[in-house]
């Protein structure tokens, strides 16, 4: 340990430039210290490479607040104070600084602007419950223009579409509150003029293995680019091209509780890598081999897209059991395994997004929703409660829904291998889609 006393009497006359008198030892010091040289800021960087950071930094602060109003100044600040705006778990060790820097001085897709983009990025990241899938409207006095642009019908139907981005809206809230740098990386390159982004896996983050690997990779026609050892694979993300007029609607015309220019291009990526690339954001509709509905996702789709943006390979377990027509007939679990499940992923920092069943009268099945399970917490009776985002309730908070009456609605969810114990039995959908795939290639032979 450096004894700071010692150092303080150091007795200055003992030093080779001093003389026996005070003035002749002032004027020495003082001579001495003209002939000494400032080091330059490039010397200062080379020795102190943290105040090079923090001056690198500060330059970018300055220059993002320059396209910010008050109400994002502060939401940035905030980001700034509990460290967030330094998180670096991004895909290519981006921090959430860097990439709403990017923003700030990269061109951006033609018909939106960093300004908006910027202001979105940072209230989602600093409360990403106000994060929802509700479009906006497309106005009359620009469907026509719209329509020439894309070769779309801009009818009725597509000017006030209905949501079906539910799935990925939960994937995107997930993405703004467990990975913000992810999450502004994504925000920078889908917004680019590059239109998508890079994502760099193994074929173990959403396969078992490198057969099963290529062969999603090739059925859900992703752009991809294989490593020579066969396990590195790179995945070129991107929306659909009809995003950038959804985007560049919400740019200029968002209403209160609509999706922002970045919901639109993050969701719809998702959603076109899901559907095999076949989605369309004018009519929110896809095609695709793997869902017989023209909306949404289906499970295994889901589980697909969540297993390759978050790197974490999950099994979509299906909970409850419904005949050819739709009806609920039983359970593959228990109630309280299925808590178990989701209870042993929020313990390990997980997040779970559940897919849930509307019923009728009869136990059929009349719609479905998917939303987040963030926590778990019970009253004093000890009554249990999950703690959940709903990305269409028009909250911008989470809520709570009693355990008892959300967990036999709950239909699927992708849980994580570790939170399943050995005796759970689970038939991962895709294991059965290539037995399919496999005799229709037969029959057709």
């Amino acid at each position: 340990m450096l004894n700071i006393s010692k150092i303080q009497n150091v007795n200055l006359n003992n030093t080779n430039y001093t003389n026996k008198s005070s003035v002749n030892k002032q004027t020495a010091d003082f001579s001495m210290s003209k002939k000494l040289k400032m080091p330059t800021s490039e010397q200062i960087k080379a020795y102190h490479p943290s105040f090079s950071k923090a001056n690198d930094n500060n330059t970018k602060l300055k220059k993002i607040n320059t396209y910010l109003d008050k109400e994002s100044k502060i939401a940035l600040e905030r980001l700034k104070k509990n460290g967030i705006l330094f998180d670096n778990k991004s895909d290519d060790g981006s921090t959430v600084l860097d990439n709403l820097y990017k923003i700030a001085t990269e061109p951006r897709i033609k018909g939106l602007n960093s300004s908006s983009i910027l202001k979105e990025v940072i209230k989602a990241i600093d409360k990403p419950s106000s994060i929802t899938q509700k479009f906006g409207d497309i106005p009359d006095n620009i469907a026509q223009e719209i329509q020439n642009e894309t070769g779309e019908e801009v009818n009725e139907k597509a000017k006030h579409v209905i949501s079906s981005s539910c799935v990925v809206a939960s994937m995107e809230f997930n993405l703004a509150s467990r990975n913000p740098a992810e999450f502004a990386r994504f925000a920078s390159g889908l917004s680019s003029e590059n239109y998508s982004v890079e994502k760099n896996l193994k074929m173990s983050d959403f396969s078992d293995g490198t057969a099963s690997g290529l062969w999603m990779l090739r059925e859900f026609n992703t752009e991809n680019k294989i490593g020579k050892n066969w396990e590195d694979v790179s995945i070129n993300i991107k929306p659909d091209r009809n995003a950038i007029v959804r985007a560049r609607v919400q740019t200029s015309y968002k209403d209160k509780d609509e999706r922002s220019c970045v919901d639109v291009l993050i969701q719809s990526a998702l959603l076109n890598l899901g559907s095999q690339n076949t989605y369309n954001s004018i009519t929110d509709e896809r095609t695709g081999k793997f869902n017989p509905d023209n909306a949404g996702l289906t499970d295994f789709e889901k589980n697909f897209v969540e297993q390759v943006i978050f790197e974490q390979p999950k099994i979509s377990v299906v909970y409850q059991n419904l005949d050819e027509n739709g009806y609920l007939v039983g359970y593959n679990c228990e109630p309280d395994e299925t808590k178990q499940h989701i209870l042993k992923s929020l313990n390990a920092g997980q997040n779970v997004i559940i897919g849930y069943t509307h019923l009728d009268s009869q136990n059929k099945v009349d719609g479905g929703h998917e939303i987040t399970i963030i926590g778990y917490e019970q009253d004093k009776q000890g009554k249990g409660y999950f703690i959940c985002n709903d990305t269409d309730d028009n909250i911008d908070e989470p809520i709570k829904m009693a355990e008892d009456e959300l967990l036999p609605l709950i239909h699927h969810a992708g849980i994580s291998k570790e939170a399943l114990s050995d005796k759970d039995i689970i038939v991962e959908p895709w294991r059965e889609i290539i037995e399919e795939f496999q005799k229709t290639i037969k029959s057709e032979n």
